[in-house]
């Protein structure tokens, strides 16, 4: 009798996983160039479900809640580059000073129209990091002009030597080499700081005037599957950075404080 039951379930699971599926592909427009392809994004769907639902029932005090999206039929690895940027695990630092209690409790650059539309970073064949370092260079340029303009991301490089970034109009189509002479920036830039600790009461101070480029490691449970909420979760590695972010805010919920990110995933 155990096997019976036992099998019963199992096909009842199946046939669960088989119905969301099917919705998937409906809710998100989901077509596939082959049988095979469909069949292999698939079994990754069922794996990344049974997660899901593995976490939400063993993490019900989760400060993020996590749950099917248009991402789900694709492994995170995927979705992160594929270099990776090494930080020395140095403690945070976090110690108050007038400077930043002067600061105001919260701030959301997208409440000043300042911030771009999100966009889905796998049309467009880019690595995070340059789409971010435009999207940066894009806010400054509005918070100082109050005209929000949209660049075409281009190497970090390139945005480096040319001193800044060109409208999308007058870059006719993305390209993985430098090509400075192919158009004029439409603003510019002098100086680019960087921090050499984990100092969040600097980063409180700078994005006051900008926002922010960020990388961290998107590895951690759940934040391929996030929906809303503090990312908060132990298994993220903090010494190896694959994602980059703008980080366009920050606030308060509660007692716990946390930064807001724009990431590159589209907008569901």
């Amino acid at each position: 009798m155990k096997y019976v039951v036992l099998f019963l379930l199992f096909g009842v699971t199946l046939s669960n996983l088989s119905s969301e599926w099917d919705k998937f592909k409906r809710d998100y427009n989901k077509h596939y160039a082959s049988t095979a392809e469909e069949n292999e994004r698939q079994q990754i769907f069922f794996e990344n479900v049974n997660r899901i639902r593995s976490y939400q029932q063993t993490h019900s005090g989760a400060t993020f809640a996590v749950e099917i999206n248009h991402l789900t039929d694709r492994r995170i690895e995927e979705l992160v580059s594929g270099s990776k940027i090494h930080f020395e695990p140095r403690p945070i630092s976090l110690k108050s000073s007038n400077e930043v209690k002067n600061l105001p409790e919260s701030l959301d650059w997208r409440e000043k129209g300042v911030i771009t539309p999100v966009i889905e970073q796998g049309e467009l064949a880019v690595i995070q990091g340059p789409l971010v370092a435009t999207e940066v260079v894009e806010s400054l340029y509005a918070i100082y002009t109050n005209n929000l303009t949209e660049a075409e991301p281009d190497i970090f490089e390139c945005i480096q030597k040319l001193g800044g970034i060109c409208r999308k109009s007058d870059y006719p189509e993305i390209v993985n080499k430098c090509e400075p002479n192919a158009c004029n920036p439409f603003t510019t830039f002098d100086e680019i700081k960087k921090l050499k600790e984990k100092d969040e009461n600097t980063m409180l101070t700078w994005i006051q005037v900008s926002t922010l480029w960020v990388v961290m490691n998107a590895i951690g449970k759940g934040f391929g599957d996030y929906k809303g909420g503090i990312y908060d979760e132990p298994t993220c590695p903090k010494t190896d950075g694959n994602h980059a972010m703008q980080v366009v805010g920050y606030g308060v919920e509660g007692s716990k404080r946390y930064w807001l990110c724009k990431n590159s995933w589209d907008e569901h």
